[in-house]
This record gives structure tokens, C-alpha cells and sequence, in this order.
């Protein structure tokens, strides 16, 4: 077995900026697919990933108008991709989660992508993971703060 090649800082921006481009495209094809807007299609992906939320936390997220969310969310209330619900703890707030029909929508498109990232996952030793995960959570703060 030959040694492990090392990678530069810039290498690991640059793979990381490649993965960036392929999930954009893998988006934007998945929008497609279901015939929803990037808006739209990145609203779900919100919800799917963090449960429900309140129309008030996805406009901030999506950096909507209030307009435009009531409009978006009246589109994939129509389409049974959501529903809109009382908060849980709050009877003056609403909730909005996916239907189990938009889930299974969701998942269908994604499915064998996330069979293949968890047997990936799967592969690293355990140090591997808490690095890779340490990683990623760096970087997502980071990403998720521009500017700063």
C-alpha cells in the first residue's frame, strides 16, 4: 500500500466548493423533478431536516417577504407537500411540517444518494467521523454567517 496522499487547505476549499456545485446541480434537477421552484424546493428541505417551523423562522431562512411565504406555503399546502398546524407549546404561533406525502416525495428523490452517503459515512473509523463532523460543523456556522 502506497502512502496517503496530503492535501493543502486550498485542496480540501476546493473539494468542498466541487461538492457545493454538485449539490446545487442535484437541486436544482431534483426541483425540476417535482415541478417546485428553488424557493420552494429549499423551504422542504428546511423541514425535512429540522422538523417543523414557524412561517416567521423559514422567512427569515429563505429571506422571503411575509407575502411571498404566505403565497409559497398556500402552493405546497395545495400540492400536499405541508400543512400548516397549531404550535405545539404556543396556540397563538403555527406550525408548518411536511405531510408524510411530501416526505415520501422528498425521499424518493434522494434516497439512493443517502443509502450511498451513510455506507461512505459508514466506512470512516470513529476519529474519522468526530473529525469529519467537527469539520462540518465549523464549516456550516461559518457558511451560515457571511460576512462575519
Amino acid at each position: 500500500m502506497g502512502e496517503e496522499q496530503e492535501y493543502s487547505a486550498r485542496d480540501v476549499a476546493m473539494a468542498v466548493r466541487r461538492l457545493d456545485l454538485m449539490m446545487s446541480q442535484m437541486h436544482l434537477e431534483m426541483s425540476e423533478r417535482l415541478g417546485l421552484s428553488a424557493a420552494e424546493l429549499l423551504a422542504l428541505a428546511h423541514l425535512s431536516v429540522d422538523g417543523s417551523l414557524g412561517p416567521t423562522e423559514l422567512t427569515h431562512r429563505l429571506h422571503m417577504t411575509t407575502g411571498a411565504m404566505t403565497a409559497m406555503l398556500d402552493r405546497l399546502a395545495e400540492r400536499d407537500y405541508i400543512v400548516r398546524e397549531p404550535h405545539a407549546s404556543d396556540r397563538r404561533r403555527i406550525a408548518v411540517r411536511l405531510t408524510r406525502e411530501g416526505r415520501d416525495r422528498i425521499f424518493t428523490q434522494v434516497h439512493g444518494m443517502a443509502d450511498e452517503v451513510v455506507a461512505i459515512s459508514g466506512r470512516l473509523d470513529p476519529a474519522a467521523r468526530r473529525a469529519v463532523m467537527r469539520y462540518i460543523e465549523e464549516l456550516s456556522g461559518a457558511i451560515g454567517t457571511p460576512g462575519t
